[in-house]
């Protein structure tokens, strides 16, 4: 529900990154709402006619919500932006004392979370008031500016982009702003075999989804590069389109894939460690090589052991693919960072052959 007050230039507002002061009371708790495959916060665009068109989701504690202030934000973001949030995950920001003169006297405080952003649905009317308001996406740098709350808003917004940072969100670099309606979004994918790449516009639900649902390819949310295929004549796909695609034959890898020993087992653990049997023709004696993977699925370092006791190590490649942290073979093959770090200690510097 709308507050439907907007404290003036008579009201004094200050912004503090602590706990409510006892006894104070509480009136408003919004939510700046992270999505997390792209980095970018929903802002609430309730029309050219409202005189204050862009505001976050959120309002008035309810007696529904048993005095749990995020599960007022949570109510909120649903009934006014049809979005579920991750309370499990939020990140409770601060208050702001408003000290409204003319009609209350008595400060009284609004409080602000960050939570990431786990469900869309079409958006729809408000039950409070009907109105149906649209979903602004954009990035923590611009919202201060259309949200206009001056100091205090570009202050939450700073303490929401700590929070996106503390949750792993690119909130640094965004996709490009825009509407999100309905439950589907488009989403740049590429399959990078080493030596070329294969582009496409997916249409899914979150970048997750085709993660899961699609075998060895990219979800990239990079605004730069967003930017730089906008104009490439790409395949459009849906994620669910049953005739044949370009996806089709990686979705059938995913498929049986899933259910496998190992399966997603390295998804979202931050740098992760392996160790494989070389598998392709050795003319060095090659026999394992071990791998430091980051979170984006992207090699940092690598040892190559041989047959003869001995070992290279390297931070550098002509071509790097991302490796697929879902595919269960790799799962398997999991050691310790302790294990890395010991054959890396031991390894010769090694300068890749490109022959």
């Amino acid at each position: 529900m709308d507050s439907g007050e907007r404290p003036d230039e008579n009201a004094s507002i200050e912004w503090h990154e602590t706990s409510v002061p006892p006894g104070m009371p509480v009136t408003q708790a919004y939510v700046w709402a992270i999505d997390p495959d792209d980095g970018r916060v929903l802002i609430q665009d309730r029309g050219p006619q409202h005189p204050h068109r862009y505001t976050l989701p959120g309002g008035r504690p309810e007696p529904e919500d048993g005095g749990d202030l995020l599960k007022t934000a949570a109510r909120e973001a649903m009934e006014e932006s049809q979005i579920l949030i991750d309370t499990d995950r939020a990140i409770y920001l601060g208050h702001q004392v408003v000290t409204w003169f003319e009609k209350h006297p008595e400060p009284y405080a609004q409080i602000r979370y960050a939570a990431p952003i786990i469900g869309y649905e079409p958006i729809g009317p408000d039950p409070d008031n009907g109105r149906t308001n649209r979903r602004f996406m954009t990035s923590l740098e611009r919202a201060p500016q259309l949200i206009n709350w001056h100091e205090t808003g570009a202050d939450q917004a700073k303490a929401a982009m700590r929070a996106g940072e503390e949750l792993g969100f690119r909130v640094g670099d965004p996709s490009p702003e825009g509407y999100r309606d309905g439950v589907k979004e488009r989403y740049l994918v590429c399959h990078d075999y080493g030596m070329g790449a294969l582009w496409w516009w997916v249409t899914a639900r979150s970048a997750t989804e085709i993660m899961e649902r699609v075998a060895d390819v990219v979800v990239v949310t990079g605004s730069r590069t967003v930017r730089r295929v906008a104009d490439w004549k790409l395949d459009e796909v849906d994620i669910d389109a049953a005739d044949e695609n370009p996806l089709t034959s990686l979705k059938a890898t995913r498929d049986a894939q899933r259910g496998q020993p190992g399966f997603g087992a390295l998804v979202g653990r931050g740098t992760v460690y392996l160790r494989q049997e070389w598998d392709e023709d050795t003319e060095h004696g090659e026999t394992h090589y071990l791998l430091e993977i980051g979170e984006d699925g992207y090699r940092t370092r690598q040892v190559v052991e041989y047959a003869d006791g001995t070992a290279g190590k390297t931070e550098d490649w002509p071509f790097n693919p991302p490796f697929d942290l879902y595919d269960p073979v790799l799962g398997r093959a999991e050691v310790e960072r302790a294990v890395f770090e010991a054959a890396w200690e031991k390894a010769e510097p090694e300068a890749y052959d490109e022959d």
